[in-house]
């Protein structure tokens, strides 16, 4: 028997309730649904897209699993865009050697998303273009690489890391390495930040960048060349300006096998950073905002509102923990 016909309903109400549109009343909200439980109706996200291109489902891209912050921007965005009643899916943009993982766009592209949320720094627009046929892709927190040709919502990496280092020269550090300077145009973007900040500062003798993205590893190896060996006291840093939190973790790790003190840095302020054994300095992209500023766009460019793409710019502040407060 037809669900429809069962609680005495349209067939397009039946549809709005299974789409948990807001349009629809509790109570026959309630009557659908307790048909759908006794008839054992399953819904089939897959057959429904295909019968329209308006699906009310979006997908949300993250460009790294290993970082909590891109959770945390995906998180925001994911309330936003439940609370317009659509239906949220969540996936990972890389495979295992980093590129775009072409299985998961073909999967949204199958399903007919209404729209794509991208988080993170990703190497190619156009696949994600690809996947909605033409529809709304937003980039959440990346780097600048598509302002001209995509929506844009995104941090001020290059004045978060000045601030980092102002922060530091404040605490009578001169000798600042960077640990970064891979990872896409977020990471040249802090690279900038950082040796802006020391030439203004009559440091550019003392700037020096060691490579390192954003994952843990790389930061303990970054961390191991920066500090070199003990017989090299009088050069060795005594501060480092890591790319991310994570990297800023391997770099204690390194430091502590050491047996240096020496102030830390990260940029992200994930959860894990404020514990207080940890009590890492941090640059706050404002994540949050970030998200909903995402998931709005998103909604926008879905219902045909806003002409031209846009670039929302997210001011970063500084949040200062004991890491970067250690002694000279």
């Amino acid at each position: 028997m037809d669900v429809a016909e069962r609680a005495g309903v349209s067939k397009s109400l039946v549809s709005l309730v299974l789409r948990d549109s807001p349009r629809v009343s509790d109570e026959r909200r309630q009557r659908v649904l307790r048909v759908v439980e006794e008839l054992g109706y399953e819904l089939n996200l897959a057959a429904r897209s295909l019968a329209t291109r308006d699906s009310g489902t979006i997908g949300v891209l993250v460009s790294d699993m290993h970082n909590p912050w891109a959770f945390d921007v995906a998180d925001a965005a994911r309330t936003v865009l439940e609370e317009a009643g659509h239906t949220v899916l969540f996936s990972a943009v890389t495979a295992a050697d980093r590129g775009v993982d072409q299985s998961i766009l073909q999967a949204f592209r199958d399903l007919r998303v209404a729209g794509l949320l991208v988080v993170g720094t990703v190497p190619d627009k156009a696949p994600f273009n690809r996947a909605v046929s033409g529809g709304a892709v937003v980039f959440a927190g990346g780097g600048p690489d598509y302002i001209d040709t995509a929506d844009v919502v995104r941090s001020d990496d290059t004045q978060g890391m000045a601030m980092v280092v102002e922060h530091l020269i404040a605490q009578g550090h001169e000798n600042i390495v960077h640990l970064g300077g891979l990872g896409g145009s977020v990471g040249r973007a802090r690279v900038d930040g950082y040796s802006a900040a020391m030439e203004e500062h009559g440091l550019s003798r003392h700037i020096s960048v060691v490579d390192a993205d954003f994952f843990q590893e790389s930061g303990y190896v970054a961390a191991q060349r920066a500090l070199g060996s003990p017989r090299s006291k009088t050069q060795r840093p005594t501060a480092l300006a890591c790319i991310n939190d994570l990297a800023a973790f391997g770099a204690m790790t390194a430091a502590d096998e050491r047996g240096f003190e020496v102030a830390i840095t990260g940029y992200d302020n994930i959860a894990l950073g404020a514990m207080p054994r940890l009590g890492l300095t941090t640059v706050d992209p404002d994540s949050s905002t970030i998200g909903v500023t995402g998931a709005k766009t998103l909604l926008e460019r879905i219902h045909g509102e806003g002409n031209g793409f846009v670039h929302h710019p997210v001011t970063p502040h500084l949040v200062v923990r004991t890491s970067s407060l250690l002694g000279l």
